[in-house]
Formats: structure tokens, C-alpha cells, sequence
């Protein structure tokens, strides 16, 4: 993420204290020195007017320094910003910002996608992920993930982050607990947070795996789901019903060709 974004979410290079501070404009720290005098009901000399940005290192202005909340409980949990936080959707003292600044939810909800090869130190970290969505035991995930990178296999793992919050992920499998063993590999654990939802991030995911197993000579893939309307924005066709483990109704099959 961009170093001049705050632990909020605001963009300290457009703040006027950052900009007295880059061009040492001293009639500009005066003028805003007057300003949020008048808005804070406090004095505020224009010495104050001196930030490098909240996130970088250097001289801060008094608030910033140690009087914003956010950042000292952001610096106390040591996390890049609220956007790595897994209480960011329900924070109170967040929540005064972004309500009136879209710009800063939309900094924080700045995301990546990867496959954990890029990242195997979060092996751990998504095998417990999974296993609180799907309730599949998480050792099962972990065999998986170590055999993909140990390189026994080329079925991946891929995830989305949003700093160091995973908030979607996707895995490919031999099969995914039905019946039909020749329909193989599946797409498999297709989930994404609640509160990420409607952005894309599901299909990004499903495109990123499907890419990744074409390169590899791996074509077609499979997936089992409940859900009709969803994978075909995506390409997938529905195959054929199938028979999934230990369950009593059919289950819809669709193919990425």
C-alpha cells in the first residue's frame, strides 16, 4: 500500500499540514495553523504545522504524534493499517472517518490476489481461514496446501488480502466429496467475507485459478455448488448432477472448458 496512506485510510499527501511541510511554506502554516484554531476551539501555532505523514517516519504534528486514536491503536497492534484489522467493519472510532470520506474505505479496501506460493508463510493462517468457513478439519487444508508447495502437485491455493486480512480464497483439488472421481480436478472452498461481497472479488479468484491450471496443461476444471447464475457470469457451464458424499439430495456440476 501507498506509504502516504494513513492508518485510516486518508491520503496524508493531499493533507495541508504534509504540503506546508514538503514545500516549507511558511504563509501556508499560518494560514492553517488559523483554521483548525478556530475549528478545534484550541490554539495551534503554525510550529505545529509539520508532518511527514502518519505512516512515515519523521516529524508529526501534536495530534498525529500522539493524541489520534487510530493510530495508536493501529501502531499497538502492529498492523500496516485498519484495513488488516479484523474489526474494521464495526469500529467506532474508524467509522468518524470513513463515514464522510468514501476515499479512505476505498484506500483501506485496497486488495491483492495471490497464489500462496507467492506467500507460503500464510499456509497456516488460510488452513485455519477455511476451516472456520467450511468446517473441514484443518489438517485436511494443510496437506493440501503443503503438497502444492512442496511442488508434489500443481493444484493451487489462491487467495485475496486485503493487507494482511484474508477476505476470499479458493482452492483446486482432486475432487471435491462426490461421486463422480473422473470429473477432475475441482475448484473447491469458494468463499469471500461477508462484507466483501459484490466486488468482484469471487470471480477474480475463479479467473486466477483457471489461468494458472491452463498454463500448466491443466484443462478442464470442475466444481460442485448449490448456487445457479453465479459461476456462468464467470464462463463455467452446468455439466450434470452429482452425488455428494454422504448427502441425500443431487448436486450441480459445472465445467470451466
Amino acid at each position: 500500500m501507498n506509504d502516504y496512506i494513513a492508518y485510516c485510510g486518508l491520503d496524508c499527501e493531499r493533507c495541508e499540514a504534509s504540503l506546508a511541510t514538503v514545500n516549507n511554506d511558511d504563509s501556508l502554516r499560518q494560514e492553517i495553523a488559523h483554521e483548525w484554531s478556530e475549528l478545534n476551539g484550541a490554539e495551534i501555532t503554525p510550529e505545529m504545522i509539520n508532518c511527514s505523514g502518519c505512516r512515515i517516519e519523521g516529524v508529526k504534528t501534536p495530534y498525529c504524534d500522539s493524541l489520534c486514536p487510530i493510530r495508536q491503536c493501529a501502531m499497538s497492534r502492529g498492523i500496516e493499517t485498519c484495513g488488516s484489522c479484523r474489526e474494521m467493519d464495526g469500529c467506532e472510532k474508524l467509522g468518524m472517518i470513513v463515514k464522510n470520506n468514501q476515499d479512505a474505505l476505498r484506500n483501506l479496501k485496497e486488495y491483492s490476489f495471490i497464489a500462496l506460493r507467492d506467500r507460503p508463510k500464510l499456509k497456516d493462517l488460510a488452513a485455519s481461514w477455511f476451516h472456520e468457513k467450511w468446517g473441514v478439519p484443518k489438517q485436511a487444508y494443510l496437506d493440501c496446501m503443503t503438497a502444492y508447495l512442496d511442488r508434489e502437485t500443481e493444484y493451487g491455493w489462491y487467495l485475496c488480502m486485503n493487507g494482511e486480512r484474508i477476505v476470499g480464497g479458493l482452492g483446486v483439488i482432486d475432487n471435491d466429496f462426490h461421486d463422480r472421481k473422473d470429473l477432475t480436478p475441482n475448484v473447491c472452498a469458494v468463499y469471500t467475507e461477508e462484507t466483501c461481497r459484490g466486488q468482484g472479488i469471487a470471480g477474480r479468484l475463479l479467473d486466477m485459478a483457471v489461468d494458472d491450471m491452463r498454463t500448466k496443461g491443466i484443462t478442464p476444471l470442475y466444481l460442485v455448488t448449490d448456487h445457479i447464475g453465479f459461476y456462468e457470469r464467470y464462463g463455467w457451464e452446468f455439466l450434470c448432477m452429482v452425488q455428494g458424499d454422504g448427502e441425500l439430495e443431487m448436486t450441480r456440476m459445472y465445467i470451466h472448458r
